[in-house]
């Protein structure tokens, strides 16, 4: 049976309600109608798309339907592909979601790219791996167009899952308009329980067609308005909206003594509803520009309020601090919300000695940027650190850096910010 045959096959099953989901769809039908009173749904629940629509509006609203779910395959395999993020929720009950259905093997490893979400910020691609010898896999592709041409202008991103259908996304950074023919050219990554990684050496490529009316073109709406937080000037320059998620363009003034590093935000409606969901398929990238949950379904956007919560500062003219690790002290000005550094030696797994340099701070948010120098200039990293709350004072964080292989007696690191400012402005979008 092909892929495409048992999609089909498997979407005449949806029709039939099992016993366990009894009434449960009934439910979530009869609150998605009170909620949408006196309108038509966007597409026919009647509908394979519909089937798709009604189920995921029942596993992000009703427990009972979702745990019900949970007995039956297929459907536990598209709530785990789903329920972990508004904006892809969305997309699926409004029917952007588009059906690939196409299996490559090699070296008795199959490769299935099953759907494709796709708008003008970022695609979102789900997959299968079947066979293999990793437990985990990944995986990153190669664009390029209908004659073979390589595409440039975006970047590709994944983490390492066992999940049986997984997904990677690729962000149009710079790509103006996304072809309607497409080569994908996909390479996976292997990983153990232990964390060794074993690269395919293979590519698997899949020619794709998109469908132009399921590749929504962004909203964008202006702001245009200038705020002044804790001696600095901000520009709201605009938003836009797409399926996939929500981003927030911001600039500042040339003369403010400090470089934004991070906003917290959030939306309300007019009704009073909040969005501040955190969505695993959205990330802050570059200085000033900021993706959130994606809000393109609203069904009016001039209703939302743009609420900003918080920022951090980076002063322009902070210099880096320098840790002595043998006499456990620095020289340099510490951001302001950080109460104590530490440094100890301590014995690796393989029984090597190591530097942990030990921070504890009054935000969740990690003092130091991840590279770092040594005496002579050279530079490292850190690799990433730990973060857990501080027995000591609850509410605050500690932070670790461990410092591998590093023979000098003193390291030289970057701040990643100088201070931190609640706010408490709002922006009507209605204003804008």
């Amino acid at each position: 049976m092909s892929r495409q045959q048992e999609y089909w096959d498997l979407i005449r099953e949806l029709n039939q309600t099992p016993a366990a989901l009894e009434g449960a769809a009934l439910r979530a039908k009869a609150r998605a109608r009170r909620r949408r009173a006196g309108k038509r749904w966007g597409i026919s629940l009647g509908s394979a798309a519909g089937v798709c629509a009604a189920f995921v509006l029942a596993v992000n609203t009703l427990p009972t339907f979702a745990l019900a779910c949970g007995k039956v395959p297929v459907l536990r395999e598209l709530a785990a592909a789903v329920a972990f993020s508004p904006s892809l929720s969305a997309a699926v009950e409004h029917d952007y979601v588009q059906y690939i259905g196409q299996s490559q093997s090699f070296d008795g490893l199959t490769l299935t790219l099953e759907y494709v979400i796709a708008d003008a910020q970022q695609m979102v691609v789900f997959y299968r791996v079947d066979g293999g010898d990793c437990p985990y896999y990944n995986a990153s592709c190669t664009l390029k167009d209908e004659s073979g041409t390589p595409l440039s202008g975006y970047s590709v991103g994944s983490t390492t899952s066992s999940e049986e259908l997984k997904a990677f996304d690729i962000h149009f950074k710079e790509l103006e308009e996304i072809p309607r023919n497409l080569t994908l050219e996909v390479e996976l990554l292997g990983s153990t329980l232990e964390g060794e990684n074993y690269p395919l050496d293979h590519v698997f490529p899949f020619a794709i067609t998109l469908d132009p009316a399921k590749t929504a073109p962004a909203v964008e709406m202006p702001v245009g308005e200038w705020v002044e937080v804790d001696g600095q000037r901000l520009l709201v320059d605009r938003l836009e909206f797409n399926p996939t998620r929500t981003a927030l363009y911001l600039s500042d003034a040339p003369d403010n003594t400090a470089w934004l590093e991070d906003l917290d935000f959030h939306f309300t409606g007019r009704d009073g509803t909040v969005y501040d969901a955190i969505d695993g398929t959205i990330s802050a990238s570059g200085r000033y520009t900021y993706y959130f949950q994606s809000l393109y379904f609203v069904e009016d956007l001039s209703d939302l309020t743009l609420r900003l919560d918080g920022a951090a500062w980076l002063d322009k003219e902070a210099g880096p601090v320098t840790v002595d690790l043998a006499a456990n002290t620095w020289t340099g000005d510490l951001p302001e919300e950080v109460t104590g550094l530490t440094v100890e030696r301590r014995t690796s797994r393989s029984g090597e000695q190591q530097w942990v340099v030990k921070v504890r701070c009054a935000v969740g948010r990690s003092p130091f940027e991840l590279e770092f120098r040594d005496p002579e200039g050279g530079s490292h990293t850190t690799g990433g650190y730990s973060m857990r709350n501080d027995r000591e004072a609850p509410g605050n964080y500690e932070f670790e850096y461990i410092l591998e292989n590093y023979p000098w007696d003193s390291a030289r690191f970057t701040l990643s910010f100088t201070h931190t400012h609640s706010l408490d402005l709002s922006i009507p979008l209605g204003d804008s």
